[in-house]
C-alpha cells in the first residue's frame, strides 16, 4: 500500500484560485488599467469571484480550458460538422461553397498536426518530429485472480524498482491497457454428428456473445535533446545532428535493453517493423493507430512520414463523447478523468475495470522527476499547507514521509497523467458502459468526472509522445504508479501447440476472457505438438457442482483429436478412443449419442467376462495370474510361494495348453488344472476352495467365469462402463476394477487414449487396484494416454497411502466448487494454494464456475497457474440433457432405447420427451 499525496494532486491555490491563472489574470488587468483606464481595477473583484466559482467545482479547471483552447478547432470546419472536428485527409485550396457553402477544402483541421511520429529509424524504434525516440512492448501482464496478496506486493516492488531505477532521466513511460470484444472458436470437426453439433452449438452462442480481453502495452519515450540542449541543437550543422542522433539511438538502445530485461517477468514482446509478403509493416504503428481511430489495422512502412499516414479516421468531438468515423464503421466514445484521488493506493486498485462488460482504453503515464525537482516540489507544497488548517496536519505529515522515502531511495517521483476512453457503437450503449464504469471508480473512493473541455486533448494524449495535452497531469510517486498500473491480466492459457494440437477447447471466464483448456503440460513460448508431456488431470466436484456434464463436455470435445489431419505425420496410429468409468449412469447418454458403447454391470448378473479368452502373450498372461492371485487373497489372505507356483502352473495349462475356443468358463477350467496336496488345510481353506466362489456355480461366479468374453472395445472409440452396482460392493469390486483397467489400457497401440473415472477413491479401495492404477500413472504418458481421476471430496482420497503420489502424478488439477471444502485436507492433502482454496470454497455450485491449477506456464517460474473459468453450456439448450441424464429423464431414455440402436434412431426421440 502506498500513500498517494493528494494535496500534491491540487495545485498551488489563493484565495480558492490556482495561483498561476489568478496571477496571469490579476496582472493582465493591472497592465489594461495602467494602459486604458485606472477603473479597470474594478474588474478585478468581478473576475476572482468568478474564477473561484470555477475553481470551486474543479480546481483544475483553468489548465483544462487551456488545453481546450490548445485542441481549437476551425470555426468555418466546425460549423459545417456541427462538431469540433479533426480529419483524416489534407486538402488544396479547393473551394467548394458552390457545393456546399460552408467553407474550403483546406479549412479543414486534420490530425497531421497532433501526431508527433516521424520514423522509423530502428526496427524497434520510431522517432517524433522533436526527435524523441520512443519504443513499446506488448505485456501479457502477470495473473492476479487466483494470486495471494503477498504475491502480488512482490510483482508491485519490483515494478517500482523498475520506474524509480530511471529516476531523474528525460524518459516518460506509457501503460495503455485496451479492453476490447473479439470472437474465437475451434472450426475443427470431428466427423462425429452428435460431437460436432454440440460444438458448432456451443461455438455459436460463444460469437452471439464475444469474450473481451485486455492487451497491456508499456511505452517508453526518451527525450535526449531537452532544455538548453535543445537550443544548442538548433545551432548544429546537419551532420552534427546526425551525429548526436545516432548517439540518442545508442543511448535509446541501451534503455531498451535494460528494459526488455526487466519486463520479461511480464511476458514482454516488442513491438516494431516486420516483412510480410514482400512488404514491410509496423505493428508499433498499428497500436498508435489503435489508440487514434478505435481500429487496428495493419500500416505499412512507406518514405511518407508516418504523421501524414497514421490519422485514417474523422474525429468529430462534442461537449462530452466523441465520434470516429472510420472505413470499418463508426465508434462512440467518452473519456473519464480523476478528479479527486483515494488517500492510498494498493496493489491491482483499478483491477475491477477489468471486468467492466465494456469495451476501454485506459492510458497511465509517468514522466521521471529528478530528485530535486521532486523534493523542491514537496517542500513547496509543505509551505502552502502550512497556512491551513483541518486535514493540513496529515497532509503535512503524509508529505514529510514522501520527502524521507524520496530522500532514503525508495520512491521516485513524476509527472502523472490518466485517463479513460470508453468505446461503444451506439451513444445509449456508450452512456450506460460509461456508468457501469463510474461505479467501479466510486466503490474505491476516487472522484470521476467526464473529459468535457479536456476531451480532444485526452483523446489526443492517448498517443505516447504528445506529452503537452495530457489532462490533470500532477505529481506521484513511483509506488502510486506502480500499484495504480500493477500489470495484471488474465492469462488465456496456450491456444495452439500444445501436444496434441489445438486446446481442447475455449471457456468463458468470470471476467468475460477466454480460457484455452489444456489437459497436457505446455509452457507457452514453447512447440509442444506430438511430444509426450503428462495430462493427467485431477478432477474435484461435490454434488450438483456439474463434474458429470465437465467430463460429458470434455468428451465431446476430445473428439476433434481423432482426426488424422490432427495426428503427426509420422504418426503410425491415428485413432481416438476415450473411456469413462461412471458413476449413477450419469454419463450414458453422451456415450451412447457418440455412438459408443455403454457397459452396465449389474451385480449377480454375468458381466460377460473372461479373463482366459485373452491371447496368451507374455503380458496377458502375467495379468490373467496377478488376477487370479487377487482372487485368492480376498480378505486378506495370503499365498505361499508353493501356492502362487501351482497356481501359475494352473494358468499356463488353460491359457498356453487349451486353444481359445476351449477356454470358455475360463476359471472352472482352471480348477480342472489345480493341483493341491491332499492336507487339511488345503481342504478348508485352499486354492480350490477360495476360487470355487469365483466358478459357475460360486458366489461370485458371475463375474470372471462366462463362456465368452463379450467386452470387446478393441473396435469402439468412445466407451462408458457404469460401476453403480459394484463400486460399493468390497468383494468384487477390487477384481472387477482391475480387469477393467486392464483391458482398457490394452488399447495403447499409439493411438490417443482418454480415460475418465468417476467416483475414483471408490475403484482405489482394493490395493492392488491401487498399486495398477499408480502405475498407470506414471507410464501413460509415454503411451499416448491421458488419465482423469475424479472425485467429490479430497477427505475419501487422502485416506488412501497412494494418495499423495496420486496427487504429485496429476499435472492438472480442476477444483469444482465445494462451500463445505475442508481447509486441511486441500491446503495439507492436495497441497492447494491458501488464496486458491478461499475461491474454491467461495465458489456458487450453480454457477458452474472451477479453478484449473496447472503447472507453470512460463520457463523460470516456480508457482503453479491458476484460472478460474465457468462451464456456460447456455447455448446447447436440450442437449445438456444428454451430457448429464438425471433420474428421470434415464426412465424416459429406458423407455425409448433398445439394444443395437443407433444415435439416429433414439436421440431426437429422447430430446422432445427430456424434462
Amino acid at each position: 500500500m502506498g500513500t498517494l499525496n493528494k494535496a500534491l494532486t491540487r495545485p498551488a491555490m489563493l484565495l480558492g484560485i490556482p495561483m498561476v491563472p489568478l496571477v496571469m489574470v490579476t496582472g493582465a488587468n493591472i497592465l489594461l488599467a495602467l494602459y486604458i483606464h485606472k477603473l479597470l481595477l474594478l474588474c478585478l473583484p468581478f473576475c476572482w469571484c468568478w474564477m473561484n466559482r470555477k475553481a470551486k467545482k474543479d480546481a483544475h479547471i483553468f489548465s483544462l480550458m487551456f488545453l481546450n483552447l490548445k485542441t481549437r478547432g476551425n470555426r468555418v470546419c466546425d460549423k459545417h460538422y456541427g462538431a469540433r472536428a479533426f480529419l483524416a485527409n489534407d486538402y488544396d485550396a479547393v473551394d467548394i461553397t458552390e457545393f456546399t457553402d460552408s467553407m474550403r477544402l483546406n479549412e479543414r483541421v486534420t490530425l497531421t498536426r497532433h501526431i508527433p511520429y516521424s520514423s522509423h529509424i530502428h526496427e524497434h524504434v520510431i522517432k517524433t518530429r522533436g526527435s524523441d525516440l520512443i519504443a513499446t512492448w506488448e505485456i501479457g501482464g502477470s495473473a492476479f485472480e487466483c494470486e495471494s496478496e503477498g504475491s502480488l506486493e512482490i510483482i508491485t516492488t519490483q515494478l517500482n524498482n523498475l520506474i524509480k531505477a530511471w529516476e531523474g532521466q528525460p524518459l516518460t513511460f506509457y501503460v495503455h491497457s485496451i479492453r476490447e470484444e473479439f470472437s474465437d472458436r475451434f472450426d475443427g470437426h470431428s466427423g462425429n454428428y452428435f460431437a460436432d453439433t454440440v460444438s458448432d452449438l456451443y461455438y455459436r452462442s460463444i460469437e452471439q456473445r464475444p469474450f473481451r480481453r485486455n492487451r497491456l502495452f508499456f511505452t517508453v519515450c526518451y527525450m535526449p535533446f531537452v532544455g538548453l540542449d535543445k537550443v544548442e541543437r538548433k545551432r548544429m550543422t546537419d551532420g552534427q545532428k546526425l551525429h548526436a542522433l545516432d548517439n540518442a539511438l545508442k543511448e535509446m538502445g541501451e534503455i531498451c535493453d535494460s528494459l526488455t530485461s526487466s519486463l520479461s517477468r511480464f511476458t514482454a514482446t516488442r513491438l516494431g517493423a516486420y516483412e510480410e509478403n514482400g512488404r514491410v509493416y509496423s505493428s508499433q504503428l498499428a497500436f498508435y493507430r489503435r489508440l487514434l481511430t478505435g481500429t487496428w489495422q495493419k500500416v505499412a512502412v512507406t518514405r511518407t512520414p508516418f504523421y501524414e499516414t497514421l490519422g485514417t479516421a474523422d474525429i468529430f468531438f462534442t461537449e462530452d463523447a466523441g465520434q470516429c468515423k472510420s472505413i470499418t464503421g463508426d465508434t462512440f466514445f467518452r473519456g473519464l478523468e480523476i478528479k479527486d484521488y483515494c488517500s492510498h493506493t494498493i496493489t491491482g486498485i483499478l483491477n475491477g475495470l477489468m471486468y467492466s462488460p465494456c469495451n476501454y482504453v485506459l492510458t497511465h503515464s509517468f514522466s521521471c522527476m529528478a530528485k530535486k525537482e521532486a523534493q523542491d516540489n514537496i517542500k513547496l507544497t509543505l509551505k502552502r499547507l502550512s497556512s491551513v488548517e483541518d486535514d493540513a496536519i496529515s497532509q503535512r505529515k503524509e508529505l514529510l514521509i514522501a520527502l524521507d522515502m524520496l530522500q532514503s531511495g525508495h520512491l521516485s517521483f513524476g509527472k502523472y497523467h490518466f485517463s479513460l476512453m470508453i468505446a461503444a457503437k451506439s451513444t445509449e450503449q456508450l452512456v450506460r458502459d460509461t456508468n457501469t464504469v463510474s461505479d467501479v471508480f466510486t466503490d474505491l473512493g476516487i472522484t470521476p468526472t467526464l473529459s468535457t473541455q479536456s476531451l480532444p486533448a485526452a483523446h489526443l494524449a492517448q498517443l505516447p509522445g504528445v506529452y503537452n495535452l495530457r489532462p490533470r497531469l500532477v505529481p506521484v510517486s513511483s509506488q502510486n504508479f506502480a500499484e495504480l498500473t500493477s500489470l495484471h491480466n488474465f492469462w488465456p492459457g496456450k491456444r495452439d501447440k500444445a501436444p496434441w494440437g489445438e486446446a481442447t477447447c475455449v471457456l468463458r471466464t468470470p471476467s468475460g476472457s477466454a480460457y484455452y483448456l489444456n489437459l497436457h503440460n505446455s509452457m507457452l513460448d514453447k512447440d509442444d505438438f506430438n511430444e509426450k508431456n503428462p495430462g493427467n488431470t485431477y478432477l474435484m466436484g461435490t454434488t450438483g457442482s456439474g463434474k458429470t456434464m465437465l467430463l460429458s463436455f470434455l468428451q465431446i470435445m476430445f473428439q476433434k483429436y481423432r482426426q488424422p489431419q490432427s495426428f503427426s505425420p509420422q504418426a503410425k496410429t491415428k485413432r481416438l478412443t476415450t473411456v469413462i468409468f461412471d458413476k449413477d449412469r450419469g454419463a450414458e447418454l453422451n456415450v451412447r449419442a457418440l455412438g459408443g458403447q455403454y457397459f452396465r454391470i449389474k451385480s449377480g448378473e454375468a458381466t460377460g467376462f473372461n479373463p482366459f479368452r485373452l491371447k496368451p502373450t507374455k503380458r496377458n498372461l502375467n495379468f490373467v495370474k496377478k488376477l487370479m492371485r487377487m482372487l485368492c487373497t480376498r480378505n486378506e489372505q495370503s499365498l505361499t510361494p508353493r501356492d502362487e507356483e501351482r497356481l501359475s502352473h494352473a494358468v499356463d495349462a488353460v491359457m498356453i495348453g487349451l486353444p481359445a475356443e476351449d477356454r470358455g468358463y475360463g476359471i472352472t477350467r482352471l480348477l480342472e488344472n489345480l493341483t493341491e496336496p491332499p492336507t487339511k488345510e488345503a481342504q478348508e481353506n485352499g486354492l480350490r476352495i477360495r476360487l470355487s466362489q469365483w466358478a459357475q456355480g460360486g458366489e461370485f461366479g458371475w463375474v470372471f467365469d462366462n463362456d465368452a468374453d463379450t467386452f470387446d472395445i478393441g473396435d469402439c472409440d468412445n466407451i462408458g462402463i457404469d460401476g453403480t452396482e459394484f463400486l460399493d460392493d468390497v468383494d468384487v469390486c477390487g477384481p472387477i476394477s482391475f480387469y477393467l483397467l486392464y483391458r482398457v489400457t490394452s488399447l495403447l497401440d499409439g493411438r490417443r487414449l482418454v480415460i475418465k473415472m468417476d467416483e475414483f477413491w471408490k475403484w482405489l479401495m482394493d490395493p492392488s487396484f491401487a498399486s495398477f492404477a499408480l502405475n498407470m500413472l506414471k507410464v501413460i504418458r509415454k503411451l499416448g494416454g491421458i488419465f482423469v481421476p475424479a472425485t467429490q471430496s479430497p477427505a475419501e482420497i487422502l485416506k488412501n497411502p497412494i494418495s499423495p503420489a496420486i496427487v504429485e502424478q496429476c499435472c492438472t488439477k480442476i477444483f469444482m466448487a465445494n462451500p463445505d471444502a475442508n481447509e486441511k485436507d486441500y491446503v495439507d492433502g492436495l497441497k492447494v494454494a491458501p488464496e486458491i482454496f478461499a475461491i474454491i470454497k467461495n465458489l456458487d455450485p450453480a454457477a458452474r464456475q472451477f479453478v484449473v491449477v496447472k503447472t507453470p506456464l512460463k520457463k523460470g517460474d516456480v508457482k503453479k497457474f491458476a484460472a478460474l473459468v465457468t462451464l456456460d453450456l447456455s447455448g446447447l439448450g436440450v442437449y445438456t440433457k444428454v451430457l448429464s441424464a438425471s433420474t428421470e429423464n434415464l426412465e424416459i431414455f429406458d423407455s425409448i432405447f433398445q439394444d443395437g440402436m443407433k444415435p439416429q434412431d433414439w436421440l431426437d426421440s429422447y430430446l422432445k420427451l427430456a424434462l
